[in-house]
């Protein structure tokens, strides 16, 4: 009989002390972290660009005569909301000049030649995502400050320095299918310009820059 009580109160006091024990080790233990997705890193892309449109070395008529724009550009996206630019523009003369310069210089076929390099930010790219508008690199509105300057080979093969710039531009740029571009920009700045081709001084003076270029891109 004595055995019999001293079985069950050991088998009591394990059946007791079992669910204790259970829940000071789960108390101990931190419960493991839920498992998280890391975010997908950054990649830098690289836009090719070749184009023409309302821009430098557009000009109709007057002294060059008629030329229209080729502008080959590279962007680099630096970061999410960044990327850097550099454009060279390119006006090329279609038929002959309208007047004939003095002197027995050969005219240029190539009107002027210009390089662009610049910074621009895209911003407004989570509204344009909630409102469902195409979003991306090199898409959407941005803000640009940018650094030009340009040459006009009035007689081949010499170029003359004819301005250089720095300015402010608000722009927006959306692609058009699989390989075209719309970049429409419109800013202003200082620049300087050469008086004219054999006074070698410059004149400080604001800048317009204003532009509709559609592009072939890759």
């Amino acid at each position: 009989m004595r055995r019999l009580f001293y079985c069950v109160s050991f088998l009591l006091s394990m059946g007791l002390a079992s669910p204790l024990a259970i829940q000071a080790q789960t108390t101990a233990e931190p419960a493991a972290p839920a498992a998280t997705t890391p975010a997908p890193g950054f990649r830098p892309t690289t836009l090719l660009k070749l184009g023409t449109g309302i821009t430098r070395g557009l000009t109709i008529g007057g002294y060059l005569g008629t030329a229209l724009p080729v502008v080959a550009g590279v962007e680099w996206q630096m970061a999410p909301a960044w990327s850097l630019y550099g454009n060279v523009s390119s006006g090329w003369r279609v038929g002959a000049r309208t007047a004939a310069p003095d002197g027995r210089g050969r005219s240029a076929i190539v009107t002027e030649l210009g390089i662009d390099l610049g910074v621009r930010r895209y911003y407004n790219q989570e509204k344009r995502r909630a409102a469902g508008r195409e979003t991306g690199p090199f898409v959407g509105n941005y803000v640009a400050v940018q650094a030009t300057t340009s040459f006009t080979p009035y007689y081949a093969p010499r170029l003359y320095h004819e301005v250089s710039a720095l300015s402010g531009l608000w722009g927006t740029q959306h692609r058009l299918g699989g390989h075209g571009l719309l970049d429409a920009y419109v800013g202003g700045g200082l620049e300087t310009r050469r008086l004219n081709m054999r006074y070698r001084g410059v004149q400080l003076r604001p800048h317009l820059e204003v532009g509709v270029k559609l592009s072939l891109v890759h």
